[in-house]
């Protein structure tokens, strides 16, 4: 009964439903509604209460006559203060969605949702909100048979003063939120924070530290394949559910497809095996497909590599628009975006239950496809541009350094690759001496010293780098 009643729910509350609380909770902040509508609850209550205050203790404002007005005045006051709210809020949002919608054609159509979804536009929104419909409900509240009024009045013109004053600072917020290393680092910190802290607490909880260490249980025959009922992107899956379900059911299953992979109906997404624990049991498939919510488009509650690719979508507009500082700037927030990805996951593909049991193998993971997503587009975007070409191979010895040994190999690797698929020229000398630097140290992180060689032997070939400066590092390198 608890099943088919869920199924009656909406396919959004589901989904919220079915996450964790640190997912939910993160994808409740996203919405623009929710705390805009906290703020109109409590103008609800504000203005309940100053209605009591205002009927129930009449005689105790009798001293304070400057601050009384009359009927007439107060309607009139309120009316005036309530439209001039109104066009406030209006010519606000107004402006800047317009400048937003500009943002949006010249970085990424992301701007304009990640702008929403702060929290200092929420509350302003919020307090906008708040002190609109504490007027609006006021002066519904105001009667004709009481000739004076003090509390209305009073929170009328505070109210008006705080919508001035947040309006004040919401310009300022917007303004300082629009300048481009603001957009890139609250893109980074966003991700960081919706998915890395997500992941950390939801799927590494789960995952094996040694796969030697694994219990693997007996399977029996052939895999069952389970396909998808309906078409789109796989935005969540549940792994903490999938591995509890699985081991109530003595299952083992396969993931077929990745988070943010676009899925047809009638594609396999997962396939299952019976183990010897419960080998006649049933199993009920919707129940795991109903873990696996699948979307008209992408979000970054779990994947790992939208959240790369918003950063990787402005430099590549940014190159578009010769724009190379701010291609730069979204160069090194990707540096450290990746390296964040790279501390707190381990990118093992097996997922155990409590008894260190094989419950759920996913699509095997490595971090250099992270590597890839963050810089191999930008970089085929860069051929001709040594600024952003040079900044790359910077950002790969900057991950380098920081790296744990056995990651490093796929900078130097990316490197390699970037340096060879750059078509340009270096017009000046100090250009050539640092793409050698920079070609130099991280062939030294995984020593490799011969194969850099052997490169910059070939950009002399290839007229890149000028004979002199190369030999002159041959003698300083003795």
């Amino acid at each position: 009964m608890k099943y088919y009643l869920q199924q009656l729910m909406p396919k959004k509350l589901r989904q919220i439903k079915s996450m964790s609380s640190r997912q939910r909770w993160y994808e409740l902040r996203s919405s623009l509604w929710v705390l805009p509508a906290i703020y109109i609850i409590l103008a609800v209550l504000l203005a309940i209460g100053a209605y009591y205050l205002e009927f129930g203790l009449e005689p105790a404002f009798a001293m304070a006559p400057i601050l009384s007005t009359g009927y007439s005045l107060t309607q009139t006051m309120y009316s005036t203060l309530l439209s001039g709210v109104l066009t406030l809020n209006a010519f606000t949002f107004n402006s800047i969605l317009v400048v937003l919608t500009s943002f949006s054609g010249q970085f990424t159509p992301r701007v304009l949702f990640n702008f929403i979804s702060d929290r200092r536009t929420q509350h302003s929104i919020g307090i906008f909100n708040l002190c609109f419909f504490f007027l609006l409900i006021g002066f519904f509240f105001l009667n004709s048979s009481m000739d004076q009024y003090t509390v209305f009045p009073v929170l009328g013109v505070l109210a008006t003063a705080v919508s001035v004053i947040n309006f004040i600072l919401f310009i300022n917020h917007a303004t300082k939120w629009m300048q481009v290393p603001s957009i890139t680092t609250n893109m980074k910190e966003e991700s960081q924070q919706r998915i890395l802290n997500t992941l950390l607490y939801d799927l590494e909880a789960h995952r094996a530290k040694n796969k030697n260490e694994v219990r693997e249980p007996e399977t029996e025959g052939e895999p069952t394949i389970v396909a998808s009922e309906t078409t789109g992107f796989i935005q969540v899956i549940d792994f903490g559910k999938i591995v509890k379900e699985a081991a109530k059911d003595g299952i083992v299953v396969r993931l077929d497809r990745r988070i943010g992979d676009f899925v047809l109906e009638g594609i396999p997404i997962f396939s299952y095996w019976k183990t010897s624990e419960e080998p006649d049991l049933p199993v009920n498939e919707k129940k795991y497909r109903n873990l696996m919510y699948l979307g008209k488009s992408k979000t970054e509650v779990q994947d790992i590599e939208f959240g790369i690719r918003k950063l990787t979508e402005i430099a590549i507009k940014a190159l578009g628009n010769d724009e190379p500082m701010t291609a730069q700037d979204a160069i090194y927030q990707l540096t450290d975006l990746v390296f964040s990805i790279s501390k707190v996951t381990r990118f093992t593909s097996y997922l155990t239950d409590d008894n260190d049991t094989l419950r759920l193998i996913m699509k095997d993971e490595q971090f250099s496809y992270y590597v890839y997503s963050a810089f191999t587009y930008i970089a085929s975007y860069a051929e001709e541009k040594p600024g952003v070409t040079l900044t790359l191979l910077e950002a790969l010895v900057i991950l380098s350094k920081a790296l744990e040994t056995k990651d490093k190999n796929c900078c130097w690797h990316y490197g390699k690759s970037i340096a060879r698929n750059y078509s340009g020229k270096l017009p000046q000398d100090y250009d050539q001496i640092t793409f050698m630097n920079h070609l130099e140290q991280l062939s030294g992180s995984v020593n490799d010293k011969g194969k850099f060689y052997e490169m910059i032997d070939d950009f002399v070939e290839k007229d890149l780098l000028k004979k002199k400066l190369v030999d002159r590092r041959k003698q300083e390198q003795g």
